[in-house]
This record gives C-alpha cells, sequence and structure tokens, in this order.
C-alpha cells in the first residue's frame, strides 16, 4: 500500500514502495525510486526520476509511472489536500533523508561493483598482455629454429653435392 504524505512545497515528492516499483535506471546508472508528486499541476501522480535530483545531478532522468489525471480528479484531489489543513510535515523531509541515504548506499555498492569489474579486467587485461607477450617471443624462437633449420638443410645438400662431384671425379681418374 502506498503511503500519502503531503508537503506544501510546489515542486514536493515523496519516494513510495510497493506496487509498480520502478526497476529502471536512471542516466547516472543508479536506480531509479518511484515518487509521488504533490505539486498543484500533479497531485499524486506517480514518476521515477534521478534519484540524485535534489544534489543539482546533470541526470535529468524523468519517466511518468501514471497518465495524467482528469481535471476533475486533480481537482478533487486538491480540494482533499487543502481540506486537512495540516502544516507542512517534516515526515518528507525525514522521507527524503532516508532516500538520500539509500542512494548514497546504492551509489557506494554501485561503485565498489564497477571498482572490483574495473579490477577483474585490468587483471585480465594484464595476463592477456604477458600472453601476447610469451607468443611473440614463442614466434620468433620459432622463426629462428626454422631459418637454422633451413640453412642446415641447404648445408647438407652442399655438402651432399660435393660428395657427389668428388666421387664422380674419382671414378673418372
Amino acid at each position: 500500500m502506498e503511503s500519502r504524505i503531503l508537503s506544501s512545497s510546489s515542486n514536493s515528492s515523496h519516494r513510495s514502495d510497493g506496487e509498480g516499483e520502478c526497476e529502471r535506471f536512471c542516466y547516472c546508472g543508479l536506480p531509479s525510486p518511484r515518487r509521488t508528486s504533490w505539486t498543484r499541476m500533479n497531485p499524486g501522480r506517480r514518476f521515477c526520476g534521478c534519484a540524485r535530483y535534489r544534489e543539482g545531478s546533470k541526470c535529468k532522468y524523468f519517466k511518468w509511472i501514471d497518465t495524467k489525471f482528469s481535471n476533475r480528479a486533480t481537482e478533487v484531489i486538491l480540494d482533499l489536500l487543502d481540506g486537512r489543513r495540516q502544516p507542512p510535515s517534516t515526515f518528507v523531509d525525514d522521507l527524503d533523508d532516508v532516500d538520500s541515504k539509500q542512494v548514497e548506499a546504492s551509489s557506494a555498492n554501485y561503485l565498489k561493483n564497477e571498482v572490483s569489474k574495473q579490477a577483474k579486467v585490468s587483471s585480465v587485461n594484464y595476463l592477456l598482455k604477458n600472453e601476447v607477450s610469451r607468443m611473440k617471443i614463442e614466434r620468433k624462437c620459432y622463426q629462428m629454429f626454422i631459418i637454422v633449420l633451413f640453412c642446415y638443410i641447404a648445408y647438407l645438400m652442399i655438402k651432399c653435392k660435393a660428395l657427389e662431384d668428388k666421387k664422380k671425379f674419382l671414378q673418372l681418374s
């Protein structure tokens, strides 16, 4: 069940959990929490946005979950909200603090995972570079072996030819 918290701010929202929770990520790569707008234009309308929007993030990720309410529905919601005549709740600020802490923890975990992945990639990259260097040296050794073998075969052929010539010479004498 979704909690309903009011705020007097003209661009207020709060995070809510439950049915239809966003499984989206903002452009920062962080999980995008579902929030509820309590502005005069969109009271009670749910959306997903960048988790760091209050920190001045340049991400600007935003997506409505609910379709726009009819004008009548918006009027009824605003009338009900105005009828409560409650002072602005500090509970919304507490929720935003909890959101910020969750985002910080999520960001820290995300960054730890990225650093871990980068370390693994660096390790694999190092191993691959070593393997390539080893293979280059091995290739040079094989090339040298083939050249020496070719020279030895050429030497034997010349030696055989010289022995044949010597044998023919001896036979003619």
